[in-house]
């Protein structure tokens, strides 16, 4: 299999280390020749080699099996254009459809319009945060959408889409709060979610679930709903004072407020602690108070 634009070689050596033959190709010579020490350092010579090469001058389908991994990053920080990608994305998709098999990882942002037709679309949250997507190809792909979460302590859990599942149906808050996890919500699996533990959705365009049930999911963090407030800045500090909450956790979606202004503004004090969740429910603002009851390790 070719490892295309493979740098000094950290995926070619797990490759190798798994059994497979792998081929990487890389434009420079310098990080050829970094690769070629580490396939030596680790006895995987038999199984793996390196050369100088420009990847956009590969033939598809010189190799039965492709990965690549392209660099998103440049002298200025990061690259958001796929297509300013190294090698360009427009390339890397042409070597990928051209294999029996591949595996090409992206942003997690990457837009959904750039995922071929028949591609497995895979987007990873590595300890609650989103940290790539992969795309699968060939003998690799099902086609389907899927969101793996790995964190430390635990399994890893892997949530895939159901083409029969329809809509979520809308509520008004119930006693718990669910917050899918970021790589559920870029793998556009929120009804996924809403049904693993039996809920609906505050609004139909955000990402928060409401449920009188609490179910214990990987997919989402919960939260035990103690008010709900139509936003203002009076109405929410009066009731931390009346609560004596003095450590606030400000989580927001589909609200504009200011969440360090907002911090300052509300001048908590107290012995306890509280998360408020700014969102809107149609038209309007509204702020939950709750308490997590789900902890991840």
């Amino acid at each position: 299999m070719g490892d295309l634009g493979c740098g000094i070689g950290a995926d070619l050596l797990s490759l190798a280390e798994a059994g497979l033959r792998v081929e990487g190709v890389d434009a420079d010579p310098f990080t050829v020749a970094v690769a070629e020490a580490n396939i030596a350092a680790r006895g995987l010579g038999e199984r793996a080699r390196v050369r100088e090469g420009d990847v956009t001058e590969t033939e598809p389908g010189a190799y039965d099996a492709v990965f690549c991994d392209p660099a998103r990053r440049g002298k200025r920080g990061r690259i958001f254009d796929p297509d300013a990608y190294s090698p360009p994305w427009s390339a890397v998709m042409a070597l990928a459809q051209a294999a029996s098999a591949a595996c090409v990882k992206a942003a997690p942002g990457i837009p959904h319009d750039l995922v071929p037709e028949g591609c497995a679309a895979e987007w990873i949250s590595v300890g609650g945060e989103v940290k790539e997507a992969a795309l699968w190809f060939g003998a690799l792909s099902d086609g389907g959408r899927r969101a793996t979460l790995l964190r430390a302590g635990a399994e890893p859990a892997t949530l895939t889409a159901d083409p029969g599942l329809g809509t979520p149906p809308v509520a008004e808050p119930g006693r718990y709060l669910y917050e899918p996890d970021g790589a559920v919500i870029r793998a556009h699996l929120v009804a996924e979610a809403a049904e693993e533990v039996e809920g609906a959705l505050l609004d139909p365009h955000i990402a928060y679930i409401t449920s009188d049930r609490l179910v214990a999911t990987p997919f989402s963090r919960a939260y035990e709903v103690t008010d709900v407030l139509p936003f203002s800045l009076k109405r929410l500090r009066s009731a931390l004072r009346e609560r004596q909450v003095g450590t606030v956790t400000i989580k927001k979606r589909g609200s504009a407020v200011d969440v360090e202004k907002l911090r300052r503004d509300l001048r908590a004090s107290g012995p306890e602690s509280a998360v408020v969740v700014l969102t809107r429910i149609g038209e309007r603002p509204v702020a939950l108070l709750c308490c997590e009851v789900t902890a991840f390790p």
